[in-house]
């Protein structure tokens, strides 16, 4: 019996196996790449281009399982079987830096000033992302490592770069219309059954988060953002649609996120009228309210999960070997076991102490299930510690930035801090290169550059009043 073609063999056999499609092919991106620079020449084509790779690349972030989608991603950095498609980042990220070769080249004027603004607002950030690429020296997989670390500061370069370039008003419409334009796809090209609703990414959970998330952002913007009726009905349309979609997704965990982002939207207004210091301890309470409800609800109440979120989320499997990787960790807790260096049981056996770490039915997780365990696990407790004050940091400046702006604005990093830390209590994703990370990386940038300029306006507008003395003499 013959064995069904893939779609990645047949679009490689259709590339491949035809040499005048190849020419023909070669053509048509000449032409085009050369259209497009011209047209980039023009301010308004270049901007109108720009923000196209930016819905794109968080369209994208997920890292897809359709073609042609999965090998554009930048993970595909990490891939040594030489595939041809699997090379296509090397040529496709230089011909984007080609056609916005003029925003790069304005932007490259300010790179320095950007950088140390985060340097100065954020500096365990950077320390942090250096981590992956340093983590070569140290991991038992060094070549495994080398090249996850190239794809991870590629990925969070462009995610440095669209932070910088665009506010958070522009940043909110690529996000909002991004994971909602994935939403759409999966819908229409892998629909909702039987089963988990995964659609083009990767696992349930994945697609669930970045649902959880559309649907909040679509509230925030339909009670602060929309600005004419019509507005405020799409808005109100979306919500639902994407919320419609978490449902089919059948994730208790990203049901659970959704009424905790939403209840998190709600409270903006309030949280806006406080002072900065019971602000913040309002969010911090509300975050670990929220940790200790998820937790409690995953591992106690599995009759109500079965059936009100249409899953069972115990978490018996992960709480069993989670101390066995606490356990790993602390036998190299200065530099961990290097980026993409632990779960490596299939490559190096029993080099690694993750291939005598299985439960008591025998499963043998191949990630750690939990964001703060990965950071331990990668980079020590050095690594985890920068990364847990970069977190802190970024939760002070938003709450600091919700005070000094419009609430649409405001409410998209607070949305963003308190999905990675809920996603991240049983997944990884802060450690993965997807969406959770360029997330990250871009409400980091954003709000370091916000947040200096704030200072410097507040400084400016506010001249310190002559001493006393001074004014004596």
């Amino acid at each position: 019996m013959t064995q069904p073609v893939s779609k990645a063999a047949m679009l490689k056999e259709l590339i491949l196996g035809n040499s005048l499609f190849i020419w023909m092919l070669m053509a048509i991106i000449a032409i085009a790449t050369l259209l497009l620079f011209q047209f980039s020449s023009n301010k308004k084509m270049a901007l109108a281009l720009e923000k196209t790779f930016a819905y794109f690349y968080i369209f994208i972030s997920p890292s897809l399982t359709q073609p042609p989608f999965n090998y554009l991603h930048l993970t595909n950095l990490q891939d040594t079987s030489g595939s041809i498609l699997s090379m296509l980042p090397y040529f496709f990220y230089p011909w984007i830096v080609l056609i916005l070769f003029s925003r790069i080249k304005a932007f490259g004027s300010k790179f320095i000033d950007f950088l140390a603004k985060v340097l100065i607002v954020n500096p365990f950030f950077l320390l942090y992302i250096l981590l992956p690429s340093l983590s070569t020296l140290w991991s038992l997989v060094p070549d495994v490592t080398l090249r996850a670390g190239l794809a991870f500061s590629a990925f969070t370069a462009f995610g440095f770069y669209l932070a910088a370039q665009y506010k958070w008003h522009d940043l909110s419409r690529f996000w909002r219309w991004g994971y909602t334009a994935l939403g759409l796809a999966s819908f229409i090209m892998k629909p909702p059954g039987a089963g988990d609703f995964v659609g083009l990414t990767q696992a349930k959970n994945s697609l669930g988060g970045i649902l959880a998330l559309c649907t909040a952002f679509w509230y925030l913007h339909y009670f602060q953002g929309a600005k004419t009726q019509k507005e405020r009905w799409i808005s109100l349309g979306m919500m639902f649609f994407s919320f419609y979609l978490v449902r089919a997704n059948k994730s208790g965990a990203a049901l659970v996120i959704t009424i905790i982002l939403i209840i998190a939207v709600s409270s903006l207004n309030f949280l806006k009228k406080l002072t900065f210091q019971w602000a913040f301890t309002a969010i911090i309470c509300f975050l670990v309210a929220s940790i200790i409800m998820t937790v409690f609800v995953v591992d106690n109440l599995e009759e109500i999960i079965v059936g009100g979120l249409g899953k069972d989320l115990t978490l018996t499997g992960r709480t069993e070997f989670w101390p066995q990787l606490i356990a790993a960790a602390n036998q190299r807790p200065w530099f961990g076991y290097g980026y993409e260096g632990f779960f490596q049981q299939d490559k190096l056996g029993p080099a690694t102490p993750a291939y005598f770490i299985y439960t008591t039915n025998g499963f043998q997780p191949k990630n750690p299930h939990n964001g703060a365990l990965g950071i331990l696990l990668a980079f020590g407790w050095p690594g985890l510690i920068l990364m847990m004050t970069s977190l802190l940091l970024n939760l002070a400046y938003a709450v600091r930035y919700l005070s000094r702006s419009k609430l649409e604005d405001a409410g998209i990093p607070i949305c963003f801090l308190v999905s990675i830390i809920m996603s991240n209590i049983t997944e990884t994703q802060i450690l993965g290169i997807g969406n959770a990370w360029l997330s990250y990386v871009m409400l980091t940038v954003r709000l370091a550059i916000d947040n200096t300029r704030n200072n410097s306006n507040s400084s400016s507008s506010n001249p310190q009043r002559p001493s006393v003395a001074r004014t004596l003499d």
